[in-house]
């Protein structure tokens, strides 16, 4: 955690919340999320929920590969469904979680 100074509109809060497909309304693992301007961040669960101590009025910046960015306000609310939308840029055949392995192939050893 960090230390931010706190004005009067702001206060320190736990929030919540789960992240989804827009296509599929499915809970999405890996979702990076970070406070914006800070290293306040976080990721999603298997089950898409999270939970991190933020100021209200910051924003939160969500991103996964294959999916659209998001940017959210927060406000006093203690619990945020958030949706995200596949991204245009990426064929289906890459999108995460579609069969797609990423990383290196291991080298096979030759006798």
């Amino acid at each position: 955690m960090y230390a931010v100074p706190v004005t009067a509109q702001q206060k320190t809060i736990t929030i919540s919340g789960k992240v989804t497909s827009f296509e599929e309304s499915l809970p999405l693992e890996g979702v990076s999320i970070v406070v914006k301007g800070s290293d306040n961040s976080t990721g999603t669960q298997a089950d898409g929920t999270f939970s991190m101590v933020v100021l209200s009025g910051e924003k939160l910046l969500l991103s996964l590969a294959g999916y659209e960015k998001k940017e959210v306000v927060l406000t006093n609310a203690k619990n945020y469904d958030i949706v995200l939308k596949r991204s245009d840029n990426v064929s289906a055949g890459e999108r995460p979680g579609n069969g797609t392995v990423f990383g290196t192939k291991q080298n096979e050893m030759l006798k």
